[in-house]
């Protein structure tokens, strides 16, 4: 293997690398904006440029291959100079306007100024060239063309990864400038990947323009829940700590302004489809449930589960083991399917339409696929595709009165709408059983005529895992509080173990180790193991594990 000395530090890295690829691996750092590892190196912006020992000239660090024996330096005075010289050029004609610019806080031009150039402009405000600007790209992407850098990760983006070709540089020398050719509009499903890649205020959302600062903003590292495959992502919410709050949480209260794509080459590289990016408007779609009730009388939570607990072992007792049940949804997470299972002794679903025939077929050759749901392989994993026939299986015997009561974890899926056949299944099911009850995410017109109804937190307010189409487990975290009285579905459940006599800790590590340990496919992993980016179970056998960026270009 090569051995390559990056300021006097000696590292191996595999042939076939370039030089700023081993420096991210090694922690060093090198200025850059063209490039991006993930659309194709360019060699444009010149930020990069290094000393290579018995080479000639300053040499770009993203366009050149290691080689045994290699020196390499990063921060002598010649590249400082040369950076500091890239900079100045990207700068001369760059708008002033940082205070009214969206990416301000975030920007690679102010962090780049500040570390490597802190010169004095040579162009005064007024001789600055005046370009188009809030220039509307397509329904989701505006672009500023005075900002523009001509980093060309845009234009790269579509002819690389989409192949949709839709952006480019047009006219030559000073005069040039991107964007899209006649009146074709810039569309595609992966749209906003742009203004993830954009280094600057170029190219901004239209979704989050002026919505927030960045610096308002905190981060928490998790996963879409819009499909089946399962994308990296970062939610970006105000929150401020409220403290205490269930084991295992970071209990926290905000606003989800944005997610943005986070770095996976196994599971997305660095993509996001746009309706999976924006299914979190989907929470804000209908009126939050806030607050339990039996009856239509307000009660609370902690009130409600004793009843419900007492309710479900009368009719066990009156009509046999048989005649309780459950339904969850394939957006809970593994660990409240495996409470449920456990509580309800086997007799779970999960399946509301077609999620078992659709999870691995795609829907277009990128990432997106049929499945809006993001755990059914994890449903599966855990044993519930059984022969209670799915929802439509249970609505069934609850006409026939093989099933008395039920309670029905309902989720809307994020991306699209649940069809109108599944709503009507689920209020025909509520109406046939002698006792319902209904944990959602909100307040349904189908579930009104549930015994008693519990408000249940929903995407990105709990933590657990999600296992996605090719088997790889990932960690979904909680970036902000649940509404008022509303908890985790698998808190709920922990509680009712416990008034069943089954002490279960409320944290969902905890839960994962109990799965761990009756779940073969899932044996000797922990959160711990399976890390922010996810791992594929070392016992699933080969012939189950499918290629999960065999298309992600």
């Amino acid at each position: 293997m090569p051995k390559i000395t990056i300021n006097d530090q000696q590292y191996e890295a595999p042939p076939g690398k370039t030089i700023i690829e081993v420096a991210d691996e090694v922690g060093v750092q090198i200025p850059r904006y063209c490039y991006h590892p993930d659309i194709g190196v360019e060699g444009s912006c010149r930020m990069c440029l290094v000393e290579v020992e018995k080479s000639p000239k300053l040499t770009p660090a993203c366009a050149t291959p290691i080689a045994d024996g290699m020196i390499v330096r990063t921060t002598t005075p010649r590249v400082q100079q040369a950076v500091r010289y890239a900079m100045e050029f990207l700068l001369l004609h760059h708008p002033i306007d940082c205070p009214v610019c969206d990416q301000s806080g975030e920007c690679w031009l102010q962090d780049y100024y500040m570390d490597h150039a802190r010169h004095t402009s040579r162009y005064p405000g007024t001789q600055k060239t005046q370009r188009l600007k809030a220039h509307t790209l397509g329904p989701l992407v505006k672009l500023d063309r005075e900002r523009c850098i001509l980093c060309t990760r845009c234009v790269r983006f579509t002819r690389n990864v989409t192949q949709t070709n839709e952006i480019t540089v047009f006219h030559r020398g000073h005069a040039s400038e991107i964007g899209v050719a006649g009146d074709r509009p810039f569309d595609n499903p992966y749209s906003v990947n742009v203004v993830d890649v954009c280094p600057v205020g170029a190219l901004t959302s239209t979704d989050f323009r002026f919505k927030v600062r960045a610096w308002f903003l905190q981060g928490t590292s998790s996963i879409c829940a819009g499909c089946s495959t399962g994308c990296n992502l970062r939610i970006d919410h105000s929150a401020r700590a409220l403290g205490g709050g269930a084991p295992g949480y970071s209990a926290t209260e905000g606003t989800i302004y944005r997610t943005v794509g986070r770095r996976n080459v196994e599971v997305n590289k660095s993509w996001l489809c746009d309706e999976g990016r924006l299914s979190f408007h989907t929470m804000e779609r209908w009126p939050r449930l806030r607050a339990a009730r039996e009856h239509g009388s307000p009660r609370t939570v902690a009130e409600l589960l004793p009843v419900v607990h007492q309710r479900f072992e009368a009719i066990r007792e009156q009509y046999g083991p048989a005649a309780v049940a459950a339904l969850g949804s394939a957006t809970n997470t593994n660990e409240a399917l495996f409470l449920l299972k456990k509580y309800f002794h086997n007799r779970v679903d999960f399946r509301l339409g077609d999620e078992v025939e659709t999870y691995r077929k795609r829907q277009d050759d990128l990432l997106r696929r049929w499945d809006k749901h993001p755990n059914t392989r994890g449903a599966l994993d855990l044993g519930l595709g059984g022969d209670l026939g799915g929802l439509r299986g249970l609505r069934e015997m609850a006409e026939r009165r093989q099933i008395r009561g039920m309670w029905i974890a309902f989720h809307p899926q994020l991306v699209g709408e649940d069809a109108r056949e599944i709503v009507d299944e689920l209020r025909r099911l509520v109406d046939a059983l002698e006792f319902s009850v209904v944990s959602a995410t909100h307040d349904f017109p189908w579930m009104a005529n549930a015994r008693i109804v519990l408000p249940m937190a929903g995407w990105a307010e709990e933590k657990g895992t999600y296992t996605n189409f090719a088997g790889r487990v990932q960690i979904t975290a909680r970036a902000v509080a649940p509404p008022g009285d509303a908890r985790p579905l698998h808190l709920m459940m922990s509680e009712l173990l416990a008034l069943a006599g089954v002490q279960v800790s409320a944290d969902p590590a905890a839960i994962f180790d109990w799965i761990a340990r009756e779940v073969p496919l899932y044996a000797d992993m922990d959160y711990d193991a399976i890390g922010p980016l996810g791992i594929v179970p070392p016992a699933r056998p080969a012939a189950e594990i499918e290629p999960e960026t065999e298309m992600v270009r």
